[in-house]
């Protein structure tokens, strides 16, 4: 019995040998550009600065927009798409680059070796807390009395 089930898991395996060597051949033949993924992720933290970004001002080729108490500034420097001030890449090797306002969203194109990407970078309607704020905060004194 045990010799009939060594002889049949050595033909399985024998059976499925070829298909595996074939597959592994073909997956090695694969081109994978990582810069895509690498794209997405730095995009996808792009996004969290800019959700509560203030007061963007759209130019053709740069970002304007206040963040944290500083303003700031996302524009194509030596082929990276750059936040300044200070230095910190999003995007690397890239050709052109625009943004542009539509549909109340606001829109980064980008092209990298002759190919072109379009990707929604925000909302252009900003959500502001101040203008929901019913009390005036900015001469309020502590009074004494309600101690």
């Amino acid at each position: 019995m045990n010799l009939i089930r060594l002889l049949l898991a050595l033909i399985v395996t024998m059976t499925i040998l070829p298909l595996s060597a074939m597959s592994l051949r073909y997956a090695a033949d694969m081109t994978f550009d990582y810069n895509e993924i690498n794209d997405e992720i730095a995009l996808y933290q792009l996004r969290e600065i800019l959700l509560i970004a203030y007061d963007m001002e759209v130019g053709s080729n740069q970002l304007f927009f206040n963040y944290q108490n500083d303003d700031f500034r996302l524009s194509l420097v030596n082929r990276k798409l750059i936040l300044q001030p200070g230095t910190q890449i999003f995007l690397n090797d890239i050709d052109s680059l625009y943004f542009y306002e539509k549909n109340d969203s606001i829109h980064l194109c980008y092209q990298r070796q002759d190919k072109s990407h379009d990707t929604i970078l925000c909302s252009s309607d900003r959500f502001y807390i101040d203008r929901f704020s019913a009390c005036d905060v900015s001469d309020d004194e502590l009074d004494r009395s309600e101690e």
